[in-house]
């Protein structure tokens, strides 16, 4: 079984403004080298003691346009959800205390000729006993010209989701036995939190190989999904030739 690691978090500084134009800078109107992160530190907020923010984005092709759109409003639904906490009773005294973080590493995780996947690695602390992790995904179809998510992939999503499901409780079942490592779960956490139909199957990854198709689909499962928060991220792949049978027709050319 293939299991693909979860981007590490990239920490640098630089302001918000200038993340974002580096983000989409180009080279004399051409399509820019290969992903390179910027990244920006909240300095303000850390004057006042009470929280930091730090971002790390991706430098994206200007025809991703809409790709970056939904990367910034991303951005901001979690930075306006990570303020508004801090007016909860109590909290800005507990933010003193222990000062609140909120980091979000955001990465080009694959490209295909039609797909470019991106990946949303990070995590709040709010003053729990430990951070609440975040894990997300893009994927932007740039035949199209949008963001799809993976229902929009398929003419059966449901029929599709089963066979996720079988393969996904196949493998994380199959961890439970690790005589070195066994994973810090049960069937039934593992089958609860691949139950089809349930919005399990949104975070995913592309598996590419060098004829630039996609392979097969990386499910990414965040802490208490299928296992405890100790374990961490749970990762699956599921080949193409597992689900081929039930894209759209005319998404099966970029599948091999």
């Amino acid at each position: 079984m293939l299991v693909r690691h979860i981007l590490s978090l990239v920490i640098a500084t630089a302001g918000l403004t200038a993340c974002r134009d580096s983000a989409n800078q180009t080279n004399d109107g051409q399509t820019p080298p290969p992903t390179q992160a910027s990244a920006d530190k909240d300095n303000r907020s850390g004057q006042e003691g009470l929280y930091t923010m730090e971002f790390s984005l991706p430098t994206l092709p200007t025809q991703a346009g809409p790709l970056r759109h939904a990367i910034d409003r991303y951005v901001d639904r979690q930075k306006r959800a990570f303020l508004d906490s801090l007016d909860a009773p109590g909290a800005r005294a507990r933010a003193r205390e222990i000062p609140w973080d909120l980091n979000l590493d955001i990465a080009v995780s694959a490209r295909t000729d039609r797909f470019i996947n991106v990946q949303v690695d990070g995590q709040a602390f709010t003053g729990g006993a430990h951070p609440a992790p975040i894990v997300d995904s893009f994927t932007f179809d740039k035949e199209t010209d949008r963001v799809v998510n993976i229902r929009e992939l398929f003419a059966d999503p449901d029929a599709a989701e089963h066979v996720f499901a079988s393969e996904a409780r196949r493998q994380l079942i199959t961890q439970l036995d690790d005589q070195d490592e066994p994973l810090a779960s049960d069937t039934q956490l593992i089958e609860e939190g691949t139950a089809p139909g349930k919005d399990h199957y949104r975070v995913f990854s592309l598996l590419t190989g060098p004829d630039d198709k996609v392979h097969g689909l990386t499910f990414i499962f965040p802490p208490y999904q299928v296992a405890a928060y100790v374990a961490g991220p749970q990762a699956v792949d599921v080949p193409s030739g597992a689900f081929v049978a039930y894209l759209k027709p005319e998404y099966r050319e970029a599948f091999r």
